[in-house]
């Protein structure tokens, strides 16, 4: 390749900052529309001795629990302690097999996007007996100095067709003004913004702090809120594809990569479908995340015996 054609290559920020050192292979990290506004990583776990890799999942979910059942000050008191902190993680949660996507997505946020967890959210509905529909997951990153905010929807399913239906149903609710002004009151609420902020001074300008403080007042405009937006969209689903092969194969992956595609192109024509009529939609950026395993009902089945073993010590 020429120097000029290489000057001319346009390197795309999908916002995905860890690309080696993670836990799932990314099987595609790219953007899928031409305002590079959408975007799709696909990730995929691999096989041993024939079989997918179960513990290995199971293993992250675990590990990455106390980052979403317990704040930032809980977490800090209790260490290095690893066992104590699932013990009380474990506390906050309310069993549900569905919190295996909240606990996923938040991972996936930490380890790919170098996010900040600014509200651990199974935390703070467990501590306020609020059930309503929000965020699944709440996070900052910091973009040459500036913050973003990411407002996360979390699905696991069996049917990928149902999880993107309603995602995108509980997308529409989240983005009502009154739903994204609780998000606000959440996050403003809560110590951990404060905590975070001073723990990235060294990363972000006291003035691009008081911007995103001034964005997170109740009185603040919509408009500026959706200009530093971002929806991560992560969907475990039960795939036939993975359930068809025993190891981490080129053909497996270029199939997995194959059906994602076809699948974000299908999640891209719900949002202008069904939010296209939303202000400035368009300023909003999306990220799709999937993630396919062979059996749903054993993915839940281990979260809750595993739940168990720690509850019974």
């Amino acid at each position: 390749m020429q120097d000029k054609e290489i000057e001319n290559i346009t390197i795309i920020n999908t916002y995905v900052k860890n690309k080696n050192d993670v836990t799932f292979e990314i099987c595609l990290d790219s953007a899928i529309d031409d305002s590079c506004s959408r975007f799709l990583l696909s990730l995929i776990n691999d096989y041993e001795e024939g079989k997918w890799r179960f513990e290995k999942f199971n293993d992250y979910i675990m590990d990455t629990l106390a980052e979403t059942a317990l704040s930032k000050k809980e977490r800090e008191a209790l260490g290095e302690r690893s066992y104590s902190l699932i013990k009380q993680s474990i506390k906050n949660l309310n069993k549900k097999k569905g919190e295996i996507g909240e606990i996923f997505l938040y991972g996936i946020m930490k380890k790919y996007y170098n996010a900040l967890p600014i509200v651990p959210k199974i935390f703070y509905k467990q501590n306020t007996n609020d059930y309503a529909k929000g965020a699944d997951s709440v996070h900052l990153t910091i973009e040459n100095q500036e913050c973003h905010l990411w407002l996360g929807e979390s699905k696991i399913y069996t049917n990928i067709k149902s999880a993107i239906d309603e995602a995108i149903e509980s997308i529409q609710e989240l983005l009502q003004k009154n739903k994204l002004n609780k998000e606000k009151s959440i996050i403003t609420n809560l110590n951990d913004l404060e905590l975070y902020m001073k723990d990235k001074k060294d990363e972000i300008s006291e003035k691009n702090i008081n911007k995103i403080k001034k964005i997170l007042k109740q009185e603040a405009s919509m408009d500026e809120l959706k200009k530093i937006l971002h929806i991560p969209i992560s969907i475990i689903y039960q795939c036939y594809i993975t359930n068809q092969y025993d190891e981490l194969s080129e053909e497996y992956k270029q199939k997995i990569a194959n059906f994602h595609k076809d699948q974000a192109k299908i999640i891209i024509k719900k949002i202008a479908e069904k939010l296209g009529s939303i202000h400035n939609i368009h300023e909003i950026k999306f990220h799709i995340i999937l993630f396919p395993v062979p059996e749903k009902n054993k993915i839940e089945n281990d979260f809750i015996k595993n739940l168990g073993a720690f509850s019974n010590d």
